[in-house]
């Protein structure tokens, strides 16, 4: 099976010929030592993963002290991850947002890096998607407390932009589809801590709930399958989540004290679970030998249903290019076997 063939597979609930593996992000200083390459494009290759996230591209002007602007508005500054941190939201008032445009859909440029990865892969990659399912564009356009305020100070214009929002990530999905026939969307929204959710779960449920099943709709209606990343606790919010239609969770997050087991235990075999070696144990601060165990203990307690490994959130800067390599050569040496 190609690693298209693989996700496509777990995602329709089905037994490939081994559990399929790729990240959200690798760090390019990992992926330049195990590969000689920084490109995403050469590394996804060299490595042999399965699949690789894509986001939309966005042209951006750099300014002083290495701060560049980007066609949102924002205001980024590269850090020594491989994403930049936000340092001016361009959003002060949420009372302003009908005058706020968003970022031309369909411009010419929006799906560079997707184009070359399919002309690259031909097929045997699965390229995903990475859009956005709601809040994490609030956050970014208003930066976390005016977004989090906002809900309760000025309800009505925080609805009103977050339906923007969500019709704005459909339209870049429906685009993409429409040129390219991706099969899967993948959104990266975080609404949680370890330890609990980052707004109450009623106001969730009654504030941006609508507008998460509205996203994830027509995500499904344009033929999507669609993976759903959120780091932290979310109990109290999971069970909607399947409810609206999510063929996949990710990371099933060790911080928040949850388990591939516990998981499969408690949700059965039909929601395909991502995840889970820790990236910040095992991956940064074991060695290969405690990397290829706490894999196999992943595998082997995912696969009883649909399962795509990968580390518990990104290959990131601390993770030891021998660990993950130690992670990808057990999990391809996992043999996956229908159960009698």
């Amino acid at each position: 099976m190609t690693g298209k063939e693989r996700l496509s597979a777990v995602l329709d609930n089905q037994l490939p010929d081994r559990i399929p593996t790729f990240e959200w992000f690798i760090d390019s200083k990992v992926g330049k030592a195990l590969t000689g390459s920084d490109d995403i494009l050469d590394i996804v290759e060299k490595l042999d993963l399965d699949g690789i996230n894509i986001r939309p591209d966005y042209s951006s002007k750099t300014g002083e002290n290495g701060v560049f602007t980007d066609e949102w508005g924002f205001e980024k500054k590269w850090t020594a991850e491989v994403l930049p941190v936000i340092s001016r939201h361009p959003l002060g008032d949420i009372r302003d947002h009908k005058n706020y445009q968003f970022p031309d859909p369909g411009a010419i440029n929006r799906f560079s890096t997707i184009e070359r990865a399919l002309k690259r892969f031909d097929n045997r990659k699965g390229i995903i998607l990475n859009v956005r399912d709601g809040f994490s564009d609030m956050r970014d356009l208003l930066g976390y407390e005016n977004a989090l305020m906002g809900i309760y100070l000025e309800p009505e214009a925080f609805t009103s932009l977050l339906d923007r929002v969500v019709d704005y990530n459909i339209a870049i999905a429906g685009i993409a589809k429409e040129r390219y026939g991706l099969e899967i969307v993948a959104t990266t929204d975080d609404v949680a801590t370890a330890d609990a959710m980052l707004i109450n779960p009623d106001v969730y449920m009654e504030f941006i709930g609508p507008a998460f099943k509205k996203a994830i709709q027509g995500f499904k209606d344009l033929g999507y399958k669609h993976i759903k990343h959120c780091d932290g606790k979310i109990d109290d919010i999971l069970d909607f989540w399947i409810d609206c239609g999510i063929d996949a969770i990710d990371p099933v997050d060790p911080a928040a004290g949850y388990t591939l087991a516990g998981f499969r235990e408690k949700y059965g075999d039909n929601l395909c679970l991502k995840g889970n070696v820790d990236c910040r144990g095992a991956l940064s601060s074991g060695t290969p030998e405690d990397v290829a165990l706490e894999t196999k203990i992943c595998l082997e307690s995912g696969k009883r249903g649909s399962m795509i490994l990968s580390s518990s959130n990104t290959i990131h800067s601390g993770v030891k290019p021998e660990n993950y390599m130690a992670m990808l050569v057990t999990v391809k040496n996992f043999q996956l076997k229908a159960e009698s």
